[in-house]
């Protein structure tokens, strides 16, 4: 029986080898759109050795590596790979981000609040948290957490996760009808944006903490998110 984490990757995420084929690349152009920052590293990476032995006590070792990337990776591709300019992809990356936030309702629930008094952004601390999304996004990071890897799902899941801290913060020790509807909404959103997550990474995961913590406090264990 295969391993509930080797099963879930393979089934939301796409190996290296695959992405080349379906795009026409070789492994050298799909590596130097990686270093060029014009697609992201690879959000999960398998490495393997696999032992062959046999009845004349010989064995012979094989090691393989392979890396996986979200879905969405193909449109990424196929956007950067005639254009190739990662000094404008950064920017429209960072506009975007800005944009997404800027137009949420819930927008102040964000990065601690880099808004003012005058509902104004500071641009100090905004710059610091957008180019660490951006390093987040880079690395793969994204890929794992977020079902589209985007700015918009960047944004959302930010502010989901920040709206369910403060849920936590103020909700009462006997919660309400109105805190448990209030939840389902936190809940529906989140989802929406929001990766299940490899199920080694469940428990530490900002679902497994929050989330899934919150619907089972609240007697709400029928939606908290099952693997297929």
């Amino acid at each position: 029986m295969k391993d509930i984490n080797l099963k879930y990757i393979e089934e939301n995420y796409l190996e290296s080898e695959e992405i080349i084929k379906i795009m026409n690349l070789t492994p050298d152009k799909l590596n130097r759109l990686i270093e060029a920052k014009l697609i992201p590293q690879p959000s999960y990476i398998i490495d393997s050795d696999i032992i062959i032995s046999s009845s004349l006590n010989d064995n012979h070792k094989i090691v393989s590596s392979k890396k996986y990337f979200p879905k969405s990776i193909l449109n990424l591709i196929a956007d950067n790979i005639l254009h190739h300019n990662p000094e404008k992809f950064k920017k429209d990356f960072k506009e975007n981000l800005l944009s997404n936030l800027k137009s949420h309702d819930f927008k102040t629930f964000a990065y601690g609040n880099v808004f003012n008094e005058n509902g104004e952004i500071d641009d100090n601390k905004i710059n610091n948290a957008i180019e660490e999304e951006w390093e987040h996004f880079c690395k793969g990071i994204y890929g794992i957490c977020t079902l589209e890897g985007n700015e918009e799902a960047i944004i959302e899941k930010e502010i989901a996760i920040k709206r369910i801290l403060n849920f936590i913060e103020t909700k009462g020790s006997a919660i309400t009808p109105e805190e448990i509807n209030h939840l389902k909404e936190l809940n529906e959103v989140f989802n929406r944006y929001t990766s299940d997550f490899a199920p080694y990474q469940r428990e530490t995961s900002s679902r497994g903490k929050y989330m899934d913590k919150l619907l089972k406090e609240c007697s709400l264990e029928e939606l908290i998110k099952k693997y297929n």
